[in-house]
């Protein structure tokens, strides 16, 4: 079996990247918006691992390869993190245990040869951290809840909260529309500009201000795989959803609200239409995903859908390759006259990498 290591540089790449992630019978959408626009890339960060034999490509995983900041005794280093979402190894359900364990034994062996100090993964919630050689650490509780064939037993089942912000959305007139129609594309730009003033409102970091064309292209990868809901205020665009699909669960992926509308109560209203489409068209499940961190007002607001049903845990993987270099870069940093943090005390709420903290 044999690992190889390829860049995304370009479009061409980035095509010859989607082929092989198309090969897997059994596709996480987040696999194929791991980029939106490619001439936005100029930093040679991104690429992915296949793990091959004779030809067939067993395992995949995308990942982002950082050069780090300050060296060390004059040396160059670099982290691995996944790509923002669901990520980690793609294989199909049938892979033997022989070929996870060996892919982490080469992935491990790939950095030490490349001068890659640790890892982050944020990990699907298809159990694909199995074999992981880091440390698997539980990282957020994600809302998954079931969409019920009743749906007045569904409805029993909503907070208090959530049934009385539905009643006052419908009595301000809200309107509900979504569309799975990739040639649309004045529904992406609708989205786009509610997402973005969002993102403007909430003072949200510079790398999730996405571009138009970074919605387009999820949408055009993603044909038969997402969703664009909408609530309309008159012809006003108020709230908006962005939802990628695998089979029959749907996930909320990203959406915004514009503030001026609040008082309307267009979110709940928006999630239990999404919920009654759904029931329509025989998806089952609706992942809401998690808060902030756990048991934050995000999540708990969350939660009022599906306060019956069980969470499902997000998992993260954080691996230190370089001990000693990990350490040096944290003292340099950080200051710390221990630095460094050993294995067994990495967990959720320890950022990983210390030397990259905020």
């Amino acid at each position: 079996m044999n690992l190889v290591y390829r860049k995304i540089k370009n479009k061409e790449d980035l095509s010859e990247y989607l082929s092989k992630v198309n090969l897997f019978k059994e596709i996480y959408p987040f696999y194929k918006i791991i980029v939106g626009n490619i001439d936005e890339l100029n930093d040679n960060q991104l690429g992915y691992f296949t793990l091959e034999e004779n030809g067939n490509i067993l395992i995949l995983m995308p990942f982002r390869l950082r050069e780090i900041e300050h060296k060390v005794e004059g040396e160059t280093y670099y982290d691995v993190i996944s790509p923002y979402g669901y990520s980690g190894p793609l294989y199909n359900t049938n892979t033997s245990r022989a070929y996870l364990l060996d892919f982490w034994t080469q992935v491990d062996l790939w950095y030490k040869e490349h001068n890659v100090v640790c890892e982050f993964i944020r990990f699907s919630l298809n159990n694909n951290y199995q074999f992981y050689s880091g440390k698997l650490v539980p990282t957020l509780s994600n809302v998954k809840g079931y969409i019920m064939a009743d749906e007045k037993a569904q409805w029993d089942a909503f907070k208090p909260k959530v049934r009385n912000n539905y009643r006052k959305a419908v009595s301000n007139g809200l309107r509900f529309e979504i569309t799975q129609d990739s040639t649309n594309l004045e529904a992406v730009e609708c989205f786009h500009n509610v997402y973005i003033e969002t993102m403007t409102r909430i003072g949200a970091a510079s790398e999730y201000f996405y571009s138009l064309e970074y919605f387009k292209n999820i949408v055009q990868r993603n044909k038969d795989n997402f969703a664009l809901a909408f609530v309309y205020k008159d012809d006003i665009a108020i709230s908006v959803e962005l939802i990628l699909i695998l089979r029959t669960t749907m996930y909320s992926y990203l959406g915004g609200t514009l503030a001026d509308y609040f008082n309307f109560r267009p979110n709940d209203f928006l999630k239990i239409e999404v919920m009654n489409w759904a029931r329509k068209v025989g998806h089952e499940y609706y992942v809401l995903g998690g808060g902030r961190k756990d048991d934050d007002n995000l999540y708990h607001y969350k939660k009022t859908f599906f306060p019956n049903d069980g969470d499902v845990l997000f998992y993260t993987g954080r691996k230190v390759v370089n001990t000693k270099v990990y350490k040096a870069l944290d003292k340099m940093v950080n200051g710390s006259k221990e630095a460094g943090t050993p294995k067994s005390k990495i967990s959720s709420k320890t950022y990983f990498p210390l030397y990259r903290q905020p």
